[in-house]
C-alpha cells in the first residue's frame, strides 16, 4: 500500500485580523485558531493557504471549515479503515449543496488536492485527501420514499442505513451492500453489489436518474434522456465526473424476512467445499446468494465454509439446497434461520469505525473448475494467518442480462468473486499481512478476468484500472476528457483524461 504523505501542521502562524483584508467589524470570525497552513495541490507542488482565503470559505458556507487546529480535527479525518492515516489541510463540512458548490470553486481556484466523503467507508481511504482537501457531503442525507411508485430519491451524502430504513418498512428495497454505515455515493457509483444483487440486479443497474454537480458548480440531471452520457459513466465509473446529489433509485417489493445459512469444516475438507459451493451456483435461482471460501480466525484456526442469504423461506431454501451438501461430512458449525432483512443488513456492521485495519484483493471468475478450487484450497491450507481470509461470492443472476456496454461496468459475465481479505490490530503487523495478500494474489489473480470491483480497490495502477473497465474504458476517458479534463477529481480509481498536464 502507498504510503500517506506526511505533512505537518500548522507550518505558520499569524494574527487573523493582520492575514484579512477588508474584514468588516460584522465578519463572523470561525472558532478556529489563526491559521496558514501548508496544502498539497493537485499537481503535488506545496501550497500555502492564508488565513484571508480560508475565513472567505468559512463565511461563504453555512457548514464548517475544520483544521488541523481545530479540536474536532482529529474525529472528522477519521476512517472506517485504520490502516488509512490521512492528515487533511482541511476539511469542508457541507450542510447544503450552495455548501458544496463553494467548496468545489475553492478547490479548484486554489488548486488543492480535492477528495469527496460520503461514508469513509473504503478500503483505500480516498475519501480523505491527505495534505489537501475533503468535501465532507454526509449531513446531505435525506431519503424520500415514493411508495406508490417504488422510488426513492436519496440525496448524495446518505448512508445505506438511511436508504433501507425509509424503505423496507413499507416491504420495499433495492441492491444497497452488505454493511450499513457505507456510503451511497460510493456503492452506487462502483456497481453496488449486495444481498439483493442476484434477484434484483446491481445497484447501478437500479438507477433511473441521478443529479450530479458537474466542476463547474451546476447541477445536471442525468437519465436515459438527458446527459445519457454522464448517466451511462458514472453507473460504473465511480467519482471521476461530478459529485452525486441525488439519486433516484428505482425499488422493489420484497419480503423483509429472509433467511441465511453457513456451515463450517475441518480445513482438510477446503477443496471438496469449494468444488461444491462451485457446483451449487450452477443450480440455485436468482432469490440465493451464495459465498463461503477459507479463513483462520484470531485464535489461529482455519476452516472451510459455503454460507448462503435466500429471500424466501427456510422450507424453500431446503428444497433448493436438498442433500447437496451430504458428501462433506458432519460440519463443525452450522446456523439456519430466517432473520429480518434490515437486521441482517446491519450484522456485519460491526462500528462506524473499525478498530481493525484491513487489506485485500479482489477479482472476478466467468468460469470456475476443479482447477480453480483446488489451487484457491492449497493456498487458503499451507498459508494460515490470524485474521486471514479467501472468501468467494456468488455474483450473476439478473446483474448478468444487462449488456457489456449498458453502463460502464463491463463484466456481465461475472459468476464468482474472489476476495482476499486480511486484517490486523498491531501496526506493526501491517507489511506481513499485506504481503500475505499480495502474495495470494500473485497466486489466484492468473485464475481471474482481470476485473475487479472498484469499491475494494487499494491505489490500483493505470493497468489495473484499464483491466477493470475493459472496452469500456475509451469512452470512460472520452466522458473525462468533457467533465474533468484537468483530472481535479482524481482520488478515486481514476481514469485518467487523454489531455490532462
Amino acid at each position: 500500500m502507498k504510503q500517506p504523505t506526511q505533512l505537518r501542521y500548522p507550518l505558520a502562524r499569524r494574527s487573523l485580523l493582520r492575514g484579512v483584508i477588508g474584514v468588516t467589524a460584522a465578519t463572523v470570525l470561525p472558532s478556529w485558531q489563526s491559521y496558514a497552513g501548508e496544502a498539497l495541490a493537485g499537481t503535488g507542488e506545496r501550497i500555502i493557504l492564508g488565513d484571508a482565503d480560508l475565513l472567505a470559505l468559512q463565511n461563504s458556507i453555512s457548514g464548517s471549515v475544520i483544521l488541523p487546529t481545530s479540536s474536532n480535527y482529529h474525529d472528522a479525518r477519521k476512517l472506517w479503515n485504520p490502516a488509512i492515516d490521512h492528515l487533511p489541510a482541511l476539511i469542508v463540512k457541507c450542510e447544503s449543496l450552495e455548501d458544496v458548490q463553494a467548496a468545489l470553486q475553492f478547490g479548484q481556484s486554489h488548486n488543492v488536492l480535492t477528495a469527496i466523503r460520503c461514508g469513509g467507508h473504503n478500503y483505500g481511504g480516498t475519501g480523505m485527501a491527505d495534505g489537501g482537501m475533503t468535501v465532507d457531503i454526509s449531513a446531505i442525507n435525506r431519503v424520500e420514499v415514493d411508495a406508490s411508485k417504488k422510488v426513492a430519491l436519496v440525496s448524495g451524502g446518505s448512508l445505506l442505513q438511511n436508504l433501507d430504513r425509509a424503505t423496507v418498512p413499507l416491504g420495499l428495497a433495492t441492491t444497497a451492500g452488505v454493511v450499513s454505515h457505507t456510503g451511497v455515493g460510493g456503492l452506487a457509483t462502483g456497481l453496488g453489489q449486495g444481498r439483493m444483487a442476484r434477484k434484483l440486479g446491481y445497484t447501478i443497474d437500479n438507477i433511473r436518474g441521478l443529479q450530479v454537480m458537474t466542476l463547474d458548480g451546476k447541477i445536471q440531471r442525468a437519465n436515459a434522456e438527458e446527459n445519457s452520457d454522464l448517466y451511462w459513466g458514472v453507473r460504473g465509473g465511480g467519482g471521476n465526473f461530478g459529485i452525486v446529489t441525488e439519486f433516484e433509485l428505482q425499488l422493489h417489493e420484497i419480503d423483509p424476512n429472509v433467511m441465511t445459512f453457513s456451515y463450517t469444516y475441518p480445513i482438510a475438507k477446503a477443496a471438496d467445499v469449494i468444488k461444491t459451493l462451485f457446483e451449487l451456483g450452477e443450480h440455485v435461482p436468482n432469490e440465493m446468494s451464495l459465498g463461503g471460501g477459507i479463513s483462520t480466525n484470531g485464535e489461529g484456526k482455519t476452516t472451510a465454509s459455503i454460507s448462503a442469504t435466500h429471500i424466501g423461506s427456510p422450507e424453500s431454501a431446503n428444497k433448493i439446497i436438498g442433500k447437496r451438501l451430504d458428501h462433506l461430512g458432519e460440519p463443525i458449525g452450522t446456523r439456519f434461520g430466517g432473520i429480518d432483512y434490515l437486521r441482517l443488513q446491519g450484522i456485519a456492521d460491526g462500528t462506524l469505525l473499525s478498530t481493525r485495519s484491513v487489506y485485500s484483493k479482489s477479482g472476478f471468475f466467468n468460469h470456475v473448475d476443479d482447477r480453480i478450487a483446488e489451487s484457491i484450497a492449497e493456498y487458503g491450507s499451507k498459508h494460515t494467518m490470524p485474521g486471514t481470509q479467501i472468501r468467494i461470492s456468488q455474483q450473476g443472476g439478473l446483474g448478468n442480462t444487462v449488456a457489456r456496454y449498458a453502463t460502464a461496468f463491463p463484466h456481465r459475465d461475472t459468476i464468482f468473486q474472489c476476495t482476499v481479505d486480511v486484517n490486523w490490530t498491531d501496526p506493526k503487523d501491517a507489511p506481513k499481512y499485506q504481503k500475505f495478500t499480495n502474495d495470494a494474489w500473485d497466486e489466484l489473480w492468473p485464475l481471474t478476468t482481470g476485473g475487479f470491483y472498484i469499491n475494494t480497490a487499494i491505489d490500483p495502477s493505470e493497468i489495473e484500472v484499464r483491466r477493470a473497465y475493459a472496452e469500456n474504458y475509451e469512452r470512460l476517458v472520452e466522458l473525462k476528457n468533457k467533465y474533468d479534463p484537468s483530472n481535479f477529481l482524481k482520488l478515486n480509481v481514476n481514469i485518467k483524461p487523454s489531455r490532462a498536464t
